[in-house]
């Protein structure tokens, strides 16, 4: 089986592409994965697949991906890390049963010194997996908004439209900064509350609309991660269940939800066991 570009736009099936060595991504008949996305010019960024991560390079005058929160234009990152063309996530995944044919003989001698390690592993994957299954609670993304601050008609209409722009920057920021999206939608739900005390209707709806619309998709986005999660552990795929705790940390940074406990002590428990694989494998050399 070959690597694989996953590419997940908001409202369809996630679609998959493989690859052998390379790969151009763009729009019509010039790229080798073409995608109808607006924004997307022919030939948008290049994929190269390498031994241990992917090399991503953006083309001259196209507009830049975003990786871990941040714009980003090119480098190397790891497998199955997530990377954004705004609201659209690219992910190059690795099929499972890839092994190397140079590493086989090395593993096979592993598998008898460290047997231990990977015993331990099982074990405290347990406790993961426990860990897991608890936190397993709805998590509330969004509550009541606060009612609008002011009281007047004339102070409200003016409070309602600064927390929409608010919304709207806090909006544009998301891919970069991830817990502006909660932000946003709590903007748009406070200023609906100073819409409907200044008597303006038509601005109270565009609100709702635009704030509905945009909690639909910061929820769904925060459910797939959480879903990303799950399998990872469910595998234990441990380097991506560190990929899905980043990208859910990032969006619920600052939140005092027990999710973001869970979160770090998972994060914890993967970490002290990737570090008990390493120590174990450095004992055969």
């Amino acid at each position: 089986m070959k690597t694989k570009l996953e590419v997940s736009i908001p409202g369809e099936a996630d679609r998959h592409f493989p690859i052998d060595t390379r790969a151009v991504v763009g729009k019509g008949p010039t790229a080798d994965i073409s995608l109808d996305v607006p924004g997307v010019i022919p030939q948008h960024f290049r994929v190269k697949l390498g031994p241990n991560d992917v090399d991503l390079r953006l083309a001259p005058g196209a507009r830049p991906l975003a990786y871990e929160g941040r714009p980003f234009s090119g480098g190397a990152i790891p497998y199955g890390s997530d990377f954004y063309l705004d609201r659209v996530r690219f992910s190059c995944v690795k099929p499972k049963q890839e092994t190397s044919s140079k590493l086989l003989p090395l593993l096979l001698a592993c598998v008898v010194v460290v047997g231990g390690v990977f015993a331990l592993l099982l074990s405290n994957q347990t406790e993961l997996e426990s860990s897991s299954a608890a936190s397993e609670q709805e998590v509330v993304l969004f509550s009541e908004a606060p009612a609008c601050p002011q009281t007047d008609a004339v102070g409200a209409a003016r409070k309602a439209l600064s927390l929409e722009k608010a919304a709207q920057t806090k909006r544009e920021r998301y891919r970069y900064e991830a817990h502006d999206g909660l932000d946003a939608g709590r903007l748009y739900a406070q200023a609906s509350k100073c819409y409907l005390v200044a008597g303006d209707q038509a601005g109270k709806q565009r609100v709702d609309k635009e704030g509905d619309d945009w909690r639909q998709q910061v929820t769904q986005e925060f459910r797939a991660a959480r879903l990303r999660l799950r399998s990872a552990l469910q595998n234990k795929d441990l380097n991506g269940a560190l990929n899905a705790i980043g990208s859910l940390q990032r969006m619920l940074q600052g939140e005092p939800l027990p999710y973001t406990g869970y979160l770090a002590s998972t994060q914890r428990q993967i970490q002290l066991e990737l570090y008990r694989i390493r120590k174990g494998a450095e004992k055969i050399f």
